[in-house]
């Protein structure tokens, strides 16, 4: 059992939306509390109390959390932004308390890995899983084919843009320092993908086929394809995962190929969880020293659709 509150940081966004109605729904007898340093009144809807939090980059940020777990008696602490991710990994505290209350993510190599998306590129190569050909803008200069660019770090569909080769010259002085990577073509392959392993539990994985609406998965259906199982197996023993992350793939030319890695919960954890896979669930319990449940995939087919208001999502078999 949980003794005391949860509280969600990064907690005013999609993801945190989703979060809290899982944790809700799994822990009703435990407040939800939330903060975030755009409070938005939708986001705090969903928690019993949303506090302020500075920005992660903020030299109070620390103080500002350390303040709010004392004084709310908070049991675990989950953050979900990733600039928070690398202030906690820079101060040595991914995998450790505050204020005495256990902080909830996956592993160091896997965070910082996933933080760094050529650092990614590089980690999953060494171990012989495909990457798109990637590289610094300004430093690397790419091959003939189409590109994406998008920041180093960052998350979602912020700051990318998809051009030909030949637009790349003229956007150097703009870009540079950006991450550049070979387009994957195929529009309708493009999976998002549930990674859990912990101690006590063996890889388990989920996998959509998904439509983007938004920068967010808006649409998709549950896929069991056995390339894509294995990669995601091959991916945890990469990272030595201990957590819960989240995996992105096209197939091209039938080779699933990894074009990023999300080193925390995504906003497709509502789906998941109402289809069974319950990786923030396994991940407290694993993390407070409980049981982790067992679990019986969905069929392949059931398919999945965000509702207008952002909420953890609706599912249902075809």
């Amino acid at each position: 059992m949980i003794s005391g509150p949860i509280l969600l940081t990064g907690a005013a966004g999609d993801i945190g939306v989703a979060l809290a109605e899982v944790l809700r729904e799994s822990f009703a007898s435990v407040p939800i509390l939330g903060a975030d340093c755009n409070a938005s009144p939708g986001g705090a809807r969903h928690v019993d109390r949303m506090h302020h939090l500075p920005r992660a980059d903020d030299p109070a940020y620390l103080a500002a959390l350390e303040r709010i777990v004392a004084d709310e008696g908070v049991r675990l602490i989950i953050p979900l932004a990733e600039a928070e991710l690398a202030r906690l990994l820079s101060h040595g505290l991914i995998g450790a308390s505050i204020g005495g209350a256990p902080v909830l993510t996956a592993n160091a190599r896997a965070v910082a890995t996933g933080l760094d998306k050529l650092a990614t590129a590089r980690a999953l190569a060494s171990s012989g899983i495909a990457v798109p050909e990637c590289g610094i803008v300004g430093r690397d200069e790419p091959g003939d084919y189409d590109l994406v660019i998008k920041p180093r770090s960052g998350q979602g569909s912020k700051g990318l843009t998809l051009l030909s080769r030949s637009d790349y010259d003229g956007l150097v002085d703009q870009r540079r320092g950006a991450l550049w990577q070979r387009r994957l073509s195929a529009d309708d392959q493009e999976y998002t993908c549930g990674l859990a392993r912990f101690a006590q539990m063996e890889p388990r994985s989920l996998s959509f086929r998904r439509r983007l609406r938004g920068g967010l998965t808006g649409s998709g259906e549950v896929v069991h394809d056995p390339r894509i199982t294995k990669l995601c197996d091959q991916v945890a023993d990469a990272l030595a995962l201990d957590g819960a992350i989240n995996v992105q793939l096209r197939l091209d030319d039938g080779v699933p190929m990894i074009f990023e890695i999300n080193p925390r919960f995504s906003s497709t954890v509502g789906f998941r969880h109402k289809l069974g896979f319950r990786d923030a669930i396994w991940a407290i319990s694993d993390r407070l020293d409980l049981p982790v449940e067992d679990y019986d995939p969905p069929p392949a087919g059931t398919r999945i659709e965000r509702v207008a208001d952002e909420r953890a999502g609706l599912a249902k078999s075809v």
